[in-house]
């Protein structure tokens, strides 16, 4: 009868050895035992496991079909239980062992390679695991738990989630230097509703954010286009087949090189508010802490030297 125990991390280690070896001998000397200990091991190995796992052709062993189905769990075991042990080997030499991030693409591009270059210049080592999803989709995470913080847009009606404002960007109408608008530096919105408008897809803060605003001035689009990807959306500004609203740190390069005009919306700019969202209540790490910090930081070191 198969005892219902966990296996022998050690008989683990040494049957993944063997496997790579072929030999009790080579395996032995490799783990600075000896070859009637490996014998040993690998015996007590078959009784947990209930049946062959190798097969012995003189001083030369092979396995079953069993220790090949074995042998597939084993090595990514192993693998994870290595890095679990350097992951605990981090918490005990500085404190934490890793921070599970959210941030949308780009976030990614813009926002984030600067606060990770200062957080590893002057931080403790620290593994970071991001997922890269748009705001609704990072505080979802959070809410479940699935992730630490996330570099999200101000939540709407969340009160599960404390959000620490970092930096605001303006919205800003976007078209082709051959546009009308272009000519009068100014948006016609009395016509504005015949325009194709290009606009961030349906889901994102953004979208709602842009809806809201035509809402508030009565204006109806007759004709739009959703485009989760900014890069794509200015290709398409570029020949001429819309209008669209973005960032204006995303169209700065493009704007710059004249192949595209940014428009102010009206008076009144457009901004959103992006900062670091974190689950409410949950007790930061110092790692944590420190990232948020830095997060702050490098928003009014933005917000003082920006361009635009």
């Amino acid at each position: 009868m198969k005892r219902i125990r966990p296996f022998d991390t050690r008989q683990l280690e040494a049957f993944d050895v063997l496997c790579r070896t072929g030999s009790f001998t080579k395996t032995a000397k490799h783990l600075f035992l000896t070859q009637s200990a490996v014998s040993h091991s690998m015996k007590n190995l078959e009784d947990e496991a209930g049946c062959k796992l190798f097969s012995r052709q003189g001083k030369k062993v092979s396995l079953t079909q069993a220790g090949d189905r074995l042998l597939n769990f084993v090595r990514p075991f192993l693998v994870e239980m290595e890095n679990v042990r350097d992951e605990l080997d981090g918490f005990e030499k500085f404190g934490t062992g890793r921070i599970r991030l959210g941030a949308s693409t780009q976030a990614c591009r813009f926002f984030l390679p600067s606060i990770l270059k200062e957080f590893k210049e002057t931080q403790s080592p620290c593994r970071f695991e991001v997922k890269c999803e748009d705001t609704p989709e990072c505080l979802q995470l959070l809410s479940e738990g699935k992730i630490d913080l996330a570099v999200t847009l101000s939540p709407f009606n969340m009160p599960e989630i404390e959000f620490m404002p970092c930096f605001n960007d303006e919205l800003r109408v976007v078209v082709s230097p051959s546009h009308p608008w272009v000519k009068t530096k100014r948006i016609d919105w009395d016509n504005a509703g015949v325009e194709n408008f290009i606009l961030y897809n349906k889901g994102s803060y953004t979208f709602r954010i842009i809806t809201d605003y035509f809402d508030k001035r009565g204006i109806r689009l007759s004709s739009f286009m959703e485009i989760s990807s900014p890069e794509a959306s200015k290709e398409l500004i570029k020949v001429g087949m819309g209008v669209g609203i973005l960032a204006d740190w995303a169209v700065e390069e493009e704007v710059q090189r004249g192949e595209l005009v940014s428009l102010a919306l009206g008076p009144k700019k457009l901004a959103r508010t992006w900062g670091i969202s974190v689950r409410k209540g949950r007790k930061l790490n110092k790692a944590e802490r420190m990232f948020m910090k830095i997060a702050e930081e490098s928003g009014c070191h933005w917000m003082v030297n920006r361009k635009l």
